[in-house]
């Protein structure tokens, strides 16, 4: 279809378009005249049903002459090239449209709501499942135990029971030995010369990963940012700030070959620490979270512990340091 039909087609359907609409305002017109004109000749009509006999049968009997009046009529039709019956089938497929998609909306959020909650549904299954399968393949060891007990002497047994502790006490023997020697590998490696830059008045540990012995020996700003190295360090300053901070080279460290320099006092600094705070632990005897640890100050390594909710300070006195209680409460 080219332009010019195009065209001819939009000014026949703008032409009909008006003739719809001067037939719709004329049939207004017509029956606002015949509605003012009913108004002039009848006299004002009850709306609510008389109370008296009479008069209410008289409404009825003026609302059936209606009625009887307007039945045998035609309703009015537009013409047959009208477009009211397009634009009204037009109204109604537009509304239902309109309508279909807030439904599609409301039923998209229902699903959406749906589909979480059967996901929960699911987890919560998986667990019940998990935890059923537990509890009956411990009832299942449990009862196996009890049979072979009633089956042997008591010395028996016991002897058992013994032999069974030992080899507990030789697996988690061998077990806290890699993870003391892990612990070690992870300060030396890793935690030290974090713990030495920010007691140098650098950044807390974890902001900054890679500290360089050029980093700790030069120090840091006031910022906290990393200072220049000098070309020619003293060395005999920067003992005395190692033993200022740290303090001096324990006894039992004086046979290593390795220089008493900050990443090493951090770590001794921590190891220690770390030893006071398990021994108080284990003095506790399972009782509570153990007596605070006295701190000659509040130190990078007990700051860390801390942050991570390994260790808390006393409500009232920062120099004092316990191994949280995991099966009780923090202090307010």
């Amino acid at each position: 279809m080219d332009n010019s039909q195009l065209s001819r087609t939009a000014t026949s359907y703008t032409a009909r378009l008006d003739r719809t609409l001067k037939t719709l305002q004329g049939r207004v017109k017509e029956q606002e005249a015949a509605l003012e004109k009913l108004r002039i000749s009848t006299a004002s009509i009850e709306i609510e049903p008389s109370p008296d006999p009479k008069s209410h049968l008289l409404q009825l009997q003026a609302l059936k002459a209606a009625y009887k009046t307007l039945t045998p009529q035609e309703p009015w039709l537009p013409p047959a090239d009208s477009l009211l019956p397009a634009l009204l089938a037009l109204r109604a497929t537009d509304q239902c449209v309109k309508e279909s998609q807030e439904c599609t909306t409301q039923t998209d959020a229902e699903l959406r709501e749906t589909q979480k909650r059967l996901e929960k549904e699911h987890a919560d299954l998986s667990d019940a499942n998990l935890i059923q399968a537990d509890l009956t393949s411990r009832m299942s060891s449990l009862q196996a135990e009890i049979d072979d007990r009633t089956q042997k002497s008591p010395g028996q047994v016991a002897k058992e029971m013994i032999r069974e502790l030992k080899k507990k006490k030789t697996y988690y023997d061998s077990e806290t030995g890699k993870l003391v020697k892990a612990f070690n590998r992870f300060i030396d490696e890793h935690l030290a010369p974090m713990l030495a830059a920010e007691e140098l008045g650098g950044p807390i540990v974890g902001e900054l990963l890679d500290v360089d012995e050029v980093m700790l020996e030069a120090g840091f700003s006031i910022q906290g940012k990393p200072k220049k190295a000098k070309a020619n360090p003293d060395d005999a300053t920067r003992q005395r700030r190692i033993d200022e901070i740290w303090g001096a080279r324990p006894e039992e460290d004086r046979r290593s070959k390795e220089p008493w320099d900050e990443k090493r006092a951090a770590a001794t600094e921590m190891r220690e620490l770390t030893e006071e705070l398990l021994n108080s632990l284990v003095e506790a005897d399972g009782t509570g979270p153990g007596a605070y640890v006295e701190l000659r100050s509040e130190t990078a390594a007990a700051r860390f512990l801390v942050r991570s909710k390994v260790a808390q300070f006393h409500p009232r006195d920062a120099r004092k340091l316990r191994l949280v209680d995991f099966g009780g409460d923090f202090d307010d």
